[in-house]
């Protein structure tokens, strides 16, 4: 799964006055960013899991037989 984010920087974070709020916002954007990527991966491997264990489950079912 891909998914974009898309970025829209303000005045407000460029200048020299401001490099302290351009760098929180880069902060705040690459923590949402990671955090985005480490839930899709959670949720894919929870998925491969699932299949894993039905497939399995459906295995052993026939092989009682």
């Amino acid at each position: 799964m891909v998914q974009e984010t898309i970025v829209k920087v303000s005045s407000l974070t460029s200048g020299n006055n401001n490099s302290e709020l351009g760098t929180e916002a880069l902060i705040q954007l690459v923590r949402e960013v990671l955090e985005e990527v480490f839930e899709a991966r959670v949720k894919a491997y929870g998925e491969s899991l699932q299949a894993r264990h039905l497939e399995c489950s459906r295995k052993r079912d026939h092989s009682s037989f």
